[in-house]
């Protein structure tokens, strides 16, 4: 399915080392209040997060909010940036917050860490936004990173997984490198049991598959 109307993806394109093509895929969705983006993204790209602005007829000055999927630094490193210039308010689930905001050092890291930012409000499974591609809901995905979410847009039948999916090969499977194997199965039983035929994931961007290939995915995951 293509993308919903309203709802756009921001991709973003670091050169490293040991992936020379590393491409994540954040999102955003229009609301009356403005442009709610979901996840920040890489730390120091602010030009690629103005650049997938303007394409799209916007600028930080339209940014309202930003709603993070995880701690990660390829999904939160880029929100200090993003806050300096947009002045957003800052959505995560309360167990990932204190990772974002300095409290606690991120997971996965070891000795760096990207800058800590201001998390404003703390959202829970089944918190709601209103959007321009209807209500986006909020599901609990914790498995892959402490506090994940992914956001469902059951209007639209779209889901933006954050890493609770990825999709190598445009072919949806469950998350890499889990930091708990059975929450992450638990998370895609529940993201089965869904109404969606699209999903956004930041590895792999766009696909047209969505909770009925789930079925398979849980199968492989638990052979």
């Amino acid at each position: 399915m293509p993308v919903p109307d309203a709802v756009h993806v921001f991709p973003q394109t670091l050169e490293l080392d040991d992936h020379p093509d590393s491409t994540i895929n954040p999102g955003a969705v229009e609301t009356d209040r403005g442009l709610l983006l979901i996840d920040a993204g890489f730390p120091g790209e602010i030009e690629q997060v103005e650049a997938n602005l303007d394409d799209a007829g916007f600028d930080f000055a339209d940014v309202w909010g930003v709603v993070l999927t995880h701690q990660d630094p390829d999904h939160a490193g880029g929100l200090a940036d993003i806050v300096e210039r947009a002045d957003p308010v800052v959505f995560a689930h309360p167990t990932c917050a204190p990772y974002v905001d300095g409290r606690e050092f991120p997971v996965k890291l070891d000795d760096e860490r990207y800058p800590a930012a201001p998390v404003h409000v703390e959202v829970t499974d089944g918190t709601r936004f209103d959007t321009h591609a209807g209500p986006m809901e909020v599901v609990f995905t914790p498995g892959h990173a402490p506090g994940h979410i992914s956001v469902h847009f059951p209007e639209a039948g779209f889901l933006a997984s954050g890493d609770a999916l990825h999709a190598p090969d445009g072919e949806l499977d469950g998350p890499r490198f889990p930091m708990d194997e059975d929450e992450a199965v638990e998370s895609v039983r529940k993201l089965a049991a869904r109404d969606f035929d699209g999903t956004l994931t930041q590895h792999g961007g766009v696909v047209d598959e969505g909770a009925d290939k789930l079925d398979a995915v849980l199968a492989d995951r638990e052979e």
